[in-house]
């Protein structure tokens, strides 16, 4: 659908959505609570079938799970797997107060059901410039539960959602490596186009090698990167070009069919349309 509005101006702005979101989330929001400061407080080991989320609002106390414990204070996000045994201990001096939040249906690729976090990964992450935020947030979710108004559960289900997305962007930072990895079959197919661009390509051969279904494919592909696998396949032979037009003494001719352009004229003609000059051109302008 072709979406047409006027242009930006100082005094006013828009941001439209693309199409391409980081993975599919669906979780189920099961419960939201509060413990409430009680000093000494302490949880018998236990587990859930479901990911369980902790904020702490305030105090101190400690968590045992994934075998290991951690001292844990204001700001600090606690994240439970699915059938990962945890208890909690308050502080005798400064107990905590605990927001928390349980979720059903968690899918995520290449991770478990139900579960938020891969293996190997730390459970608690701190807040730090967002404390405020998931102070705002789940405080609205337990009031949105408690008021029961009319449309409490999606109000608060989508909060939930939001909070995981926040979540998510914490662990990348502090981890410097995406908790949420593309889906299987796409970097399989990313992997065998890089692998083979230069030959003659069909989205036939590439879904068999990747053992995909060709609809599929081509629904996945446009999915997870925002062009099709037929755009994607020409920008990376006009890559490929571009660094032989800079790097080598090839012909412009040998240089097509080194980027797996079979038709020299089609070449020409589709550098010139997403490059804005030739190929010529191009060499010149980065030669000097």
């Amino acid at each position: 659908m072709d979406i047409i509005h006027r242009y930006n101006s100082k005094e006013r702005q828009h941001y439209l959505l693309g199409s391409h979101y980081s993975f599919r989330l669906r979780p189920q929001l099961l419960y939201v609570g509060r413990l409430n400061k009680q000093a000494g407080w302490h949880d018998e080991p236990h587990s859930h079938d479901f990911a369980e989320i902790l904020f702490v609002k305030e105090g101190y106390g400690t968590v045992r799970a994934y075998g290991t414990e951690k001292i844990i204070g204001p700001g600090d996000i606690i994240v439970y797997n699915a059938g990962i045994s945890h208890e909690e201990t308050s502080n005798a001096e400064a107990p905590l107060e605990l927001i928390f939040f349980a979720l059903d249906k968690v899918n995520i690729t290449d991770l478990d059901y139900n579960c938020l976090l891969p293996e190997g990964y730390d459970f608690v992450y701190n807040s730090d410039v967002l404390y405020g935020l998931f102070c705002s947030q789940t405080e609205t979710m337990l009031t949105e539960m408690k008021t029961r108004e009319r449309f409490h559960l999606e109000i608060a289900q989508n909060i939930s959602r939001t909070l995981i997305m926040y979540l998510f962007r914490i662990i990348n930072s502090t981890t410097n490596k995406a908790i949420i990895k593309s889906n299987a079959g796409y970097r399989a197919a990313l992997e065998y186009i890089n692998q083979h661009f230069r030959e003659p390509l069909e989205l036939e051969d590439i879904a068999a090698a990747c053992y995909i279904n060709k609809f599929y494919l081509s629904h996945l592909f446009a999915r997870e990167n925002d062009m099709s696998i037929g755009q994607y396949i020409t920008k990376r032979r006009l890559d490929e070009a571009c660094y032989l037009l800079k790097n080598t003494n090839h012909s412009v001719n040998k240089i097509s069919e080194l980027s797996g352009f079979n038709d020299f004229s089609y070449f020409c003609r589709c550098f010139k349309k997403n490059m804005g000059i030739t190929p010529t051109q191009y060499r010149k302008s980065q030669q000097k």
